[in-house]
């Protein structure tokens, strides 16, 4: 039997990647749009523009990557507890202190949201929880996560008891 059994959540770059292009041609499309609305009129050169486009979504994501890669989330779930990071900053939550780890949404757009029993005092930690109807949670994005969100569910389930229905 394995006395210290870790479980490591980090990003996966390659869909990091997709989600950083998927964004840059919204935001590009969006743009375009705007400017054309207040302009009043489309676009002239429709090949330029899209020349453009391109040009605006592969730097988005290669400065983005550069920027923001120390920042990415990860999740540890250890037999001694939780480990969250996000934005460059950190927790480890012992299980005797978490009420509930729930994952909200499915996607790139999946949370975790775990949430301390109303007796534990949230750790002197970089990562501070938000208050939600009085109780301290930490919320990090988990959707670009490896390995799945599937996976997290069921590590968490086997640390912590189902939730009651109340």
């Amino acid at each position: 039997m394995v006395e210290h059994e870790t479980t490591a959540f980090r990003t996966s770059p390659a869909r990091m990647a997709g989600l950083l292009l998927l964004l840059g041609v919204v935001a590009w499309v969006i743009a375009q749009t705007v400017f054309a609305l207040v302009a009043r009129r489309p676009p002239a050169d429709l090949s330029g523009t899209a020349g453009s486009g391109v040009v605006f979504v592969v730097a988005f994501t290669a400065l983005s990557f550069v920027f923001h890669r120390r920042n990415w989330p990860a999740v540890d779930v250890t037999d001694a507890g939780l480990g969250l990071a996000d934005k460059g900053r950190g927790v480890v939550l012992p299980w005797q202190a978490i009420e509930s780890a729930v994952i909200r949404h499915v996607g790139p757009l999946a949370t975790l949201r775990v949430t301390l029993r109303p007796e534990a005092v949230p750790p002197a930690a970089t990562l501070r929880p938000r208050v939600r109807a009085g109780r301290p949670e930490y919320r990090v994005h988990i959707g670009v996560l490896r390995p799945s969100t599937k996976a997290l569910r069921a590590a968490l389930a086997r640390q912590l008891p189902a939730p009651t229905a109340t």
